[in-house]
């Protein structure tokens, strides 16, 4: 699997504690203040050495990208999610973007303007199909709550996220990354799990998780294959 080269620049901060972060493909080391010069080279030494081992880490993981064909120049794409549902796409340039439903099949015909750039089309991209399968998302969320944890539930979203792979507000939003439809089932139904749990306990005590064996008892094993999927990125 080819990597990319990972980049790094240091940031002066006002704060009291220096930490890192990866943008992109960019580590960001920010420094503490009135630090010493010997050591700001050690809190870069040291934060440099952590983040590539994640980096490293996550360069090894599955990449979930369904939409690189056409993100690299192609005119037209068939996608098959893990829920058995196929999808195509046809793009054409235009004058601005329009996005026309495709009559006789699933997909969409997409007019591409020019002010659209890449991260946008991406974006547009996981939105579409995000809408076509938050339907069969939230009857199966509403399904599987019926049969395990029976908690409430105000909504259900399916969406995409670069952060996350789901949540659950206090008010009982459920939301579900898009990216989880090219995962296996089983692991889709543990994310969903896995929220639905914190309806009942908002951390991850002990607590929490016998609520979630209690719900999925072979869940460890979904959890770990999770664990071998990278998030998308735009």
């Amino acid at each position: 699997m080819a990597r990319h080269r990972i980049r790094h620049r240091v940031e002066e901060t006002r704060n009291t504690c220096s930490r890192a972060v990866l943008n992109e493909d960019t580590i960001v080391i920010r420094l503490a203040r009135n630090l010493s010069q010997e050591e700001r080279r050690e809190h870069i030494r040291s934060l440099l050495r952590r983040m590539m081992e994640q980096v490293l880490k996550e360069q090894r993981k599955k990449r979930i990208t369904p939409f690189r064909h056409i993100l690299d120049g192609g005119e037209t794409l068939t996608i098959q999610t893990k829920t058995g549902k196929t999808y195509r796409f046809f793009l054409t340039p235009g004058p601005r973007t329009t996005i026309h439903s495709l009559k006789r099949e699933r997909g969409w015909n997409i007019v591409i303007g020019p002010t659209l750039r890449r991260p946008g089309l991406h974006k547009l991209l996981w939105s579409l199909l995000a809408h076509a399968e938050r339907a069969s998302v939230h009857m199966l969320v509403h399904e599987m709550n019926r049969r395990t944890l029976r908690v409430p539930i105000s909504n259900v979203k399916l969406s995409f996220a670069r952060s996350q792979w789901g949540s659950c507000s206090q008010q009982g939003t459920i939301m579900l990354n898009t990216a989880l439809l090219f995962v296996p089932r089983r692991i889709l139904h543990y994310v969903i799990i896995h929220e639905l749990a914190h309806r009942k306990v908002q951390n991850h005590s002990t607590r929490y998780w016998e609520t979630v064996k209690r719900a999925m008892p072979h869940y460890r094993r979904a959890y770990q294959e999770l664990q071998n999927y990278r998030l998308p990125s735009l």
